[in-house]
């Protein structure tokens, strides 16, 4: 997380950030980070289950190593939302290989 954070580039939106940097595996690894003060450790135990299924539909590119950190709004928004805002940015960060599934 710090490697990222010192050497990675980052992309945001209203919701989320993404910061990324090659790894070098054949792999893509994703962390999530959600703060304190987004909520209990209920509120952000769900979004951080809702990043990481939203990033599990959508099919990504290997050899990255990304973070996604959640901002105040990701606790307020439908599942929905947050699946297309995850898409939004893997596809800014040329992660996406194509859109999320509709499982």
């Amino acid at each position: 997380f710090a490697q990222i954070h010192r050497e990675g580039t980052s992309s945001a939106n209203r919701l989320l950030v993404i910061r990324i940097l090659p790894n070098g595996l054949e792999h893509s690894r994703f962390g999530f980070v959600v703060s304190k003060r987004i909520g209990n450790a209920v509120t952000r135990n769900l979004i951080k289950r809702r990043l990481r299924e939203s990033v599990r539909q959508t099919n990504t590119k290997g050899g990255w190593d990304a973070v996604i950190i959640a901002r105040r709004g990701a606790s307020s928004v439908e599942f929905s939302q947050l699946k297309h805002a995850v898409y939004g940015l893997l596809q800014r960060a040329k992660l996406a290989k194509s859109s999320p599934s509709s499982e």
